[in-house]
């Protein structure tokens, strides 16, 4: 019984990070939106990301999240740099789950400024799950995004399903939202809500919020940040600081 609750919190814990680190993120914010990079385009975001439970520290360190635009869509690759630190038992360090992802933008609209969109994604089992580096388990997720946006500011939000197969793991709904403003030509900011049923068997739904942003440094380098913590379920703070390197910008 022991070894299993072990496993249950070991799955929970990791499945939130890969959650916050990779899955459905439009970075800095861990809810995504429709929008794709130009055609041709490469959209790097090299951050390093933090979650923090009690007892454990879970980092990306960094999370290389490489994005590549054709007509309506986008193609990710995600390869994490995964660090697994426990209170009690050290740190792990090594290769995470791998994430390969294409999105679809089937809808846009100039006149109404509204996008529609659907991001399939897969988690590749790469990280070591016994040193809690991976979720030791294909999973799979499948999210509908929507965009709105008008004068400075921008509304956008997904719905999903998250195939699990791990373990002591159970597949989940979630959501999220994402209301943005422009402040200034270089500097965008932003608070998001997000939440999910439970994840394991037991468990307990979680519900979280993010205040974070852009600072523009140059035409096509960004500097993105973000933090917050969960106030329903499980004790989570997270974090994510990094660059945002863009190799075509739409004029």
């Amino acid at each position: 019984m022991g070894a299993r609750i072990k496993n249950i919190g070991l799955a929970l814990a990791v499945g939130w990070f890969v959650l916050i680190g990779t899955a459905e993120a439009g970075p800095p914010f861990v809810t995504d939106d429709p929008e794709v990079p130009p055609v041709g385009g490469w959209e790097i975001n090299i951050p390093f990301t933090l979650d923090r439970t009690p007892g454990l520290t879970q980092m990306n360190a960094p999370l290389l999240d490489m994005n590549y635009g054709l007509p309506q869509l986008q193609i990710e690759f995600d390869i994490p740099l995964a660090v697994s630190a426990d209170d009690r038992k050290g740190t792990n360090a090594g290769l995470g789950d791998l994430l390969y992802g294409i999105k679809w933008r089937f809808f846009k609209d100039e006149k109404t400024q509204t996008q529609i969109g659907i991001y399939p994604q897969m988690f590749a089992p790469t990280g070591n799950y016994r040193e809690g580096l991976g979720d030791g388990r294909p999973d799979y997720i499948f999210p509908l995004l929507v965009e709105k946006s008008w004068d400075k500011w921008t509304l956008y939000g997904n719905v999903g399903y998250r195939l699990q197969t791990g373990l002591d793991e159970q597949s989940y709904w979630y959501t999220g939202a994402v209301l943005q403003r422009e402040i200034n030509d270089r500097l965008s900011l932003g608070v998001e809500l997000f939440g999910n049923t439970t994840t394991v068997p037991n468990g307990r739904p979680d519900f979280a919020f993010n205040v974070g942003g852009s600072l523009k440094l140059n035409d096509h380098l960004n500097f993105i940040f973000a933090g917050g913590r969960d106030f329903v379920g499980d004790t989570h703070a997270m974090l994510y600081l990094g660059l945002q390197i863009l190799t075509k910008v739409e004029k």
